[in-house]
């Protein structure tokens, strides 16, 4: 991460951090005068922390295969079919788009998954992982311990492909 700090003013309630590989924000309600230092002072445990993961991300990110599956919705639609007879359901749509942000996302009143066209450039086991993690939304809507543990239960290395999935987000700059 670079050193880079920049304060934004925002229609929001309250000061917060946000930090990614272009730096730092300092995200404060536009009524709010910012005192920079002391800001980062209080959330210095927090930051670092950040920081740390961050750099570790791009560590895993530096020796990651890029792949190349030209048959992305074939190979989906097989993980799809897969992972729901092991969880007793099925989407009622699967959607492809570009994401910028988001590997999938899942709206469980509507049974839609969508996933992301970029899922092409991962190995086979994190697309199946995206797959897995998606559907699991469609029991448990947020990511809160149920959800957790449903997907543990599923894929004990869960928390070893998360890591994954955020270094190929830095490789494919998709952050």
């Amino acid at each position: 991460m670079s050193e880079k700090i920049s304060i934004v003013k925002r229609n929001v309630k309250y000061t917060r951090l946000e930090v990614d590989l272009n730096g730092l924000k300092i995200i404060a309600p536009k009524s709010v005068e910012v005192e920079e230092k002391e800001v980062l002072q209080r959330h210095q445990r927090w930051l670092q922390n950040k920081i740390q993961r961050l750099n570790e991300i791009k560590e895993i990110s530096a020796n990651l295969k890029i792949y190349n599956h030209e048959h992305l919705n074939e190979l989906i639609n097989l993980y799809v079919e897969k992972i729901g007879r092991i969880l007793k359901l099925k989407p009622n749509k699967v959607i492809f788009r570009k994401m910028k942000v988001r590997w999938g996302s899942c709206h469980p009143e509507k049974g839609i998954i969508i996933f992301n066209k970029f899922l092409k450039y991962l190995p086979k086991e994190l697309i199946s992982y995206v797959v897995l993690h998606e559907m699991c939304h469609l029991i448990v809507r947020n990511h809160k311990k149920e959800f957790w543990l449903l997907v543990k239960k599923l894929d004990p290395n869960f928390k070893e492909k998360e890591k994954l999935l955020a270094g190929y987000k830095v490789r494919l700059n998709l952050i």
